[in-house]
């Protein structure tokens, strides 16, 4: 059983970061997603596997008792990683309406030969006339 755990921690870890690594947003949400679950998959891994759940009676030992604690976290983690994945794709959505664009556009490597109005409403997230006929050229 730990070997198909660790070979599955390791695989989806491995295609998270390389979702990670692509300029689509779409690709880079699912990419979080993905090392988010193989992270659920360590803290599971981390608790202790035992036949028994951990409800209290007179028979029940605690060598033979599994841990509760990972469970709640994983159940703690599967909620942010789910509210996480919203927030990034309302982001990606709001990205494609305002700019038309649905991947990630390096930044400029200097501001050299920009105005300074110009890059004082690129930072408020304002458009001007002039930038939208540039990107329409």
């Amino acid at each position: 059983m730990s070997i198909f755990l660790a070979l599955s921690v390791f695989l989806t870890t491995s295609a998270g970061v390389y979702l990670l690594l692509d300029r689509s947003m779409f690709r880079v949400i699912l990419g979080v997603g993905f090392v988010g679950h193989a992270t659920n998959l360590i803290v599971l891994a981390s608790g202790r596997w035992r036949p028994r759940s951990p409800i209290v009676d007179e028979t029940l030992q605690a060598a033979e008792m599994a841990d509760p604690l990972p469970h709640a976290f994983i159940l703690t983690a599967i909620v942010i990683s789910m509210a996480v994945t919203i927030y990034l794709m309302t982001l990606m959505v709001m990205n494609v309406r305002t700019s038309g664009l649905s991947s990630i556009e390096p930044a400029p490597e200097t501001d050299a030969g920009r105005q300074p109005d110009h890059i004082r409403s690129e930072l408020e997230g304002r458009t001007t006339s002039a930038d939208a006929e540039g990107t329409a050229a």
